[in-house]
């Protein structure tokens, strides 16, 4: 019995004295795994300016009806004009859920135009025309995915436009119009930045009808018919109240 006692002892004194085992380490300390950032939320509703400019190509179908001095110039004449424009734009969206419903208004400083062919044989007259400058007041229906938006637009056009007749030295007439029509189009937009957003748009515009009256006739008169198409490339400035175009939640 004493032997056992003794061996029992030493087991004890034995444990007691060994090196802490894995039990008596400390608790690791635990990291808490990074929270993915959340998804910008983009919205186009608010009030925007911008700058935009781009090229023209278009068609100026001219009418003559007469004059005091000949009838051989009676009929039509159509022919191209070319050009580019700059100019501003400012407008406001507002956003439910994926769509975008706008109004838009702009101005260009323009120089499209385009000359006839000669029209009196051996004496080089010709007819003329220069858009100098146009604008639109036009609404605008888009879908928004992320930060792009696709859309397309519609409205009153207005355009500063002269149209000559180049005749013999004093027989010269020079008309300028301020004339109203219609535009449609569409286009693409995209934030590349916060409140920043780059665009490209096609327009169709129809300025209606001009006319050069020669003399107190009625009859002695041309009128011209005035389209363009216009491609315009700009970038726009989003004033959203203190709030980021790319707002997270």
């Amino acid at each position: 019995m004493k032997k056992i006692l003794i061996g029992f002892a030493g087991a004890v004194a034995l444990t007691l004295s060994a090196p802490a085992g894995a039990a008596d380490l400390g608790a690791r300390p635990y990291t808490k795994a990074p929270i993915a950032p959340p998804a910008p939320i983009y919205t186009w509703t608010g009030f925007y300016v911008g700058v935009q400019g781009g090229g023209a190509w278009g068609r100026s179908d001219e009418t003559f009806f007469g004059a005091p001095n000949t009838a051989i110039f009676a009929g039509t004449q159509n022919y191209d004009t070319t050009g580019g424009f700059v100019g501003g734009v400012f407008g406001y969206n507002w956003q439910a859920a994926n769509w975008v419903f706008g109004i838009e208004g702009d101005y260009h400083w323009a120089d499209i135009n385009g000359r006839s062919a000669e029209i009196n044989a051996g004496l080089g007259d010709t007819y003329f025309t220069r858009i100098r400058g146009f604008g639109d007041i036009k609404g605008r229906l888009g879908y928004s995915t992320g930060p792009a938006l696709l859309f397309v637009s519609g409205g009153a056009a207005v355009g500063d436009i002269q149209h000559r007749y180049d005749g013999i030295p004093g027989n010269v007439f020079i008309q300028n119009n301020t004339r109203w029509g219609w535009t449609v189009g569409a286009g693409a937009e995209y934030m590349f930045a916060p409140n920043w957003s780059a665009k490209v748009e096609y327009n169709y515009i129809d300025f209606g009808k001009s006319t050069i009256q020669y003399s107190a006739v009625p009859t002695n008169r041309s009128e011209w018919t005035d389209t363009v198409h216009t491609v315009k490339a700009g970038v726009n400035y989003h004033f959203n109240w203190g709030a980021p175009v790319a707002a997270r939640y």
